[in-house]
């Protein structure tokens, strides 16, 4: 299941993950609009030694950032969730047809109560791979979970399928 809609609100872990391994752009190369909520903005400002990668992503022209806090509503509030995952959800209940990128298990789950369509990190990749602009998806799978992605190793191997690929732990010795 791919995006119908080009316009993209993200959560913090997503931006920074893709950072980590180095393909922070793909975000903006695969979609028309990156939203990114004041919550995100706040969290990975917070960590300093990142400062001018998030300057230059911000930058984009294909970035809007929003300057002010999200009203959260109270059935958003009631998930408990981190302050950058519910403003996420709440701009896309707010824009119909706005993707979320999030990877947090509980804040994809209260997406889908709304009715808002969810891609995480492991998405992005496996879009990037049918837009092909990229060649193989399971380096970077792998450069994620290195760079500390946890998830089901069964998960991982069926979403790799849909790329005709195959996922594989070498044992070193």
């Amino acid at each position: 299941k791919y995006p119908m809609n080009k316009r993209w609100v993200s959560n913090t872990s997503p931006l920074i993950l893709l950072n980590k391994i180095g393909y922070l752009p793909l975000l903006t190369e695969l979609c028309a609009e990156l939203i990114i909520p004041k919550g995100v903005i706040d969290e990975l400002f917070f960590h300093k030694e990142e400062q001018s990668r998030w300057e230059l992503l911000l930058s984009s022209k294909k970035v809007i950032t929003l300057k002010a806090p999200l009203q959260i509503p109270p059935d958003v509030a009631g998930w408990d969730l981190g302050k950058g995952e519910s403003e996420v959800i709440t701009f896309a209940v707010e824009h119909p047809g706005c993707n979320v990128i999030l990877d947090d298990l509980q804040a994809r789950k209260c997406a889908h109560t709304f009715n808002v369509s969810v891609m995480g990190t492991v998405g992005i990749i496996l879009f990037a791979k049918k837009k092909r602009h990229i060649a193989e998806a399971s380096p970077l799978i792998k450069l994620l979970i290195e760079s500390g992605l946890r998830f089901d190793i069964s998960w991982i191997t069926k979403a790799l399928e849909l790329v005709h690929e195959r996922f594989e732990i070498r044992k070193t010795e």
